[in-house]
């Protein structure tokens, strides 16, 4: 007997977010999340993404025992923004079943179109500014920070569902050892920049946290803009993720360039948590948070997870020397690899220099639209 519950309750959402441990147990690639995290992002009256956004969570139980979970989505930022009428999955896990998967997409699909949404799309946790993407290639690494992980099945039953593929999202993976440097064009251009600007590369001051939160937010939207999938951050919720990743933040891996006085791009590089978690199988805040306040014990991974230029100062070479910036830091405070992720498929501007520095493309997340 299948049955599709919404989530009521105190009780129906610890059922929600304790799912994944029944479902991955054993797993040896699977990274526990902090409970404490996940129920912050579903916290609809403290997190700031549920100001512009209507959600609704169901949980499917099998035979009286949870076998599955699914998020439906109206994010209204979106839609104001693309003037759509876009809705949207997320939260999305199932054992290996058509009926539950179906019955779950089906219950968020409908309640889409009861607010008038012609589209849906995902999984997206809950917007592609947060975890998003199906994992459809490259099984045998665990996932790094604020990346998904799911079973190799996930794809085949999106797409018997009538899901199909929007866009791939690309992770790259380099040994820092084996970092060939800028191309030899990237080099020329940016080279010509900085004869004609004074350019600056600076690390974050985490003394100032507020005022270089207020820069990045300065840059992110405008530079993000035109980019697929994006969705406005307003500053409460710009903010609010800034909060959480400041204890975690090495600032020598977060890097600003300012091209004379002007703040031009930053780049955001993390160190990889997810090598602590991993071996947190309660995934509550104890004793996981005593390893990561001394990480650089436990952490020898990094990963890049954003980086963002004015429209006015792109083409200049300036996201590559970013990078490198970045991976110099890294370096020196001891990582041995960076994933850089996630990077749309058809973004050959930033594929391109990111595959001659050395990287290889290891990890591929798809996301899914149908219809509705």
């Amino acid at each position: 007997m299948l049955e599709i519950k919404v989530v009521s309750s105190k009780k129906d959402q610890k059922v929600f977010v304790d799912l994944p441990w029944l479902l991955y147990e054993g797993d040896p690639m699977w990274v526990p999340p902090l409970k404490m995290a996940v129920n912050d992002l579903l916290n609809k009256k403290k997190h700031p993404f549920y100001q512009t956004s209507e959600t609704e969570l169901w949980v499917a139980y099998k035979n009286g025992v949870p076998a599955g979970r699914i998020m439906a989505i109206h994010n209204r930022a979106w839609n104001e923004f693309h003037d759509d009428k876009k809705g949207f999955f997320g939260f999305y896990e199932s054992v290996n079943d058509m009926e539950v998967s179906n019955k779950l997409l089906e219950t968020a699909q409908n309640w889409l179109k009861q607010h008038g949404l012609n589209e849906m799309e995902g999984p997206v946790n809950p917007s592609t500014n947060y975890e998003c993407g199906t994992l459809v290639d490259g099984f045998d690494d665990p996932p790094q920070i604020m990346m998904t992980y799911n079973p190799p099945y996930h794809d085949q039953l999106l797409q018997k569902s009538g899901l199909r593929k929007t866009k791939d999202l690309y992770a790259w993976l380099l040994q820092l050892d084996k970092v060939k440097g800028l191309p030899e064009i990237m080099t020329k251009i940016a080279e010509r920049a900085m004869a004609r600007n004074k350019i600056t590369f600076r690390h974050v001051n985490k003394k100032d946290w507020t005022n270089e939160v207020q820069r990045m937010h300065d840059v992110y939207n405008s530079a993000w803009e035109k980019n697929w999938g994006f969705v406005p951050m307003s500053k409460d919720e710009f903010f609010h993720t800034a909060k959480d990743l400041k204890g975690v933040v090495d600032q020598d891996l977060v890097q600003f360039i300012e091209v004379d006085g002007e703040t031009a791009g930053f780049i955001v590089t993390l160190p990889d948590l997810n090598q602590i978690l991993h071996k947190n199988p309660t995934g509550k805040l104890l004793p996981a948070i005593l390893k990561i306040l001394n990480r650089k014990k436990h952490v020898n991974r990094m990963r890049t997870i954003t980086l963002g230029m004015k429209e006015k100062f792109r083409k200049s070479g300036f996201e590559t020397i970013l990078y490198v910036k970045s991976f110099e830091a890294g370096i020196k405070n001891g990582y041995k690899e960076v994933e850089m992720s996630w990077i749309l498929e058809d973004n050959l501007p930033m594929n391109k220099p990111i595959e001659r520095m050395g990287s290889k493309l290891y990890k591929t997340y798809r996301i899914y639209s149908k219809a509705i």
